[in-house]
């Protein structure tokens, strides 16, 4: 199995399911759950994590399958990176019904555009009820929305990307931290989770560049100076600034280097030593076989989500304009190294789609849309333009 071919079939199974699929965090989907819902936060947050963690309650609660927009997004930008692999003409058809489905189910707020989870979820610090605008999801809709734009020319997600940051820029809450300031996860809360600001920062300045917009630049900037103030001493980062948000993990990580990458590459200040303390602590999340950790700890799960967002964070590296050769060419071993082990642990022939993670040598091969499915497809068409540093030196010299 090639990283061409698992991108393929995952992407036509996921649109022959009508883009639905079920997800680690829908519980509260479940008919089960209705008495639940009036309980209040900790109820709804024991009944969610119960269905997450045991798979024969899952079966049990049968939370029906839903359509997520940040899936969407995700399968968007692996079509567009992919393009070349599934030819330009199906690239644009693909592109054009992901937009479609992602346009039905935003949230208009005058000139600004949101989009949320389908299913109701109940975090430790606030409650969502579903399809409430996120700054995570929209974030990754609009990003995505401009690579589209970028590369196959829809001029509608232009639009959707603008509602987007406007959204980002006026419909959440922002705290002052340090030198910077946090954006909040929804409209009802004041959380100030770090990936989240590197996420909405990285949409926010690539629209304020593109609208010449001085106000966004100053909102994207000031995340900016939040996501690098909030790097501990040891170059890592914390989830969240917020009591109880200490911890760190794989994805989030990645997230926050990967979004550092880009705007520097934006022409915004983003310190050299930031992204190298950054990527040694996250290159501890990867075994040399390539295998991706959640955790740092040793009992951590094999996680599909933490194999993917690794894969293309690497690959961001591997062709970023500001590394070495010596940081291109380890980072393209350690992208390749994640696809082989990936491909080789996670995806499941017989059945078309990867596995959810690998706990204590045993595979979970419950197939989550989102969390799996659409960060493989994009993880795995970014493997397929992925080069080594020497060739990628001869294509940017100009040389065949």
């Amino acid at each position: 199995m090639t990283a061409a071919e698992a991108f393929q079939l995952t992407l036509h199974r996921a649109r022959r399911n009508g883009w639905t699929g079920s997800d680690p965090y829908d519980g509260l989907l479940s008919p089960l759950a209705s008495p639940v819902m009036r309980l209040g936060a900790l109820p709804r947050f024991a009944f969610s994590q119960t269905v997450l963690r045991f798979p024969s309650f899952r079966r049990m609660a049968s939370p029906p399958p839903s359509v997520n927009p940040k899936a969407l997004a995700l399968f968007l930008g692996a079509v567009t990176r992919g393009r070349r692999v599934i030819g330009e003409s199906r690239a644009h058809d693909f592109a054009t019904e992901l937009l479609d489905e992602i346009e039905q189910r935003s949230v208009p707020m005058g000139s600004a555009l949101g989009w949320g989870y389908p299913f109701p979820w109940q975090s430790r610090s606030f409650w969502a009820p579903a399809n409430t605008p996120n700054a995570v999801v929209t974030s990754m809709v609009g990003w995505h929305a401009l690579e589209c734009v970028s590369a196959l020319g829809d001029t509608r997600a232009t639009e959707m990307a603008f509602g987007a940051a406007t959204f980002l820029a006026s419909r959440l809450h922002t705290t002052r931290e340090g030198e910077g300031a946090a954006l909040s996860y929804t409209e009802g809360d004041r959380t100030c989770v770090v990936n989240i600001s590197a996420l909405a920062a990285r949409l926010i300045l690539r629209v304020a560049l593109l609208k010449s917009d001085r106000d966004l630049e100053a909102l994207g900037t000031s995340l900016l100076l939040f996501v690098l103030g909030a790097q501990r001493p040891d170059g890592s980062w914390p989830y969240a600034t917020d009591p109880g948000g200490a911890w760190m993990d794989s994805f989030h990580t990645g997230y926050v280097i990967e979004s550092l990458m880009q705007i520097r590459s934006m022409g915004f200040r983003v310190p050299t030593e930031a992204l190298n303390r950054g990527m040694a602590v996250y290159r501890r999340f990867f075994g040399l076989d390539g295998s991706a950790r959640l955790r740092l700890n040793d009992s951590a799960p094999l996680d599909a989500h933490s194999a993917a967002q690794g894969l293309i964070t690497f690959a961001a590296l591997a062709s970023w304009e500001d590394a070495t050769p010596t940081m291109r060419d380890q980072a393209f071993q350690v992208a390749s190294s994640i696809a082989d082990w990936a491909l080789r642990e996670l995806w499941i022939p017989n059945e078309d789609h990867f596995a959810y993670r690998i706990q204590n040598g045993r595979r979970d091969g419950r197939e989550f849309l989102r969390w799996a499915q659409a960060w493989m497809a994009l993880a795995m068409a970014t493997a397929g333009s992925l080069r080594p540093a020497e060739q990628l030196e001869r294509a940017t010299a100009g040389v065949a």
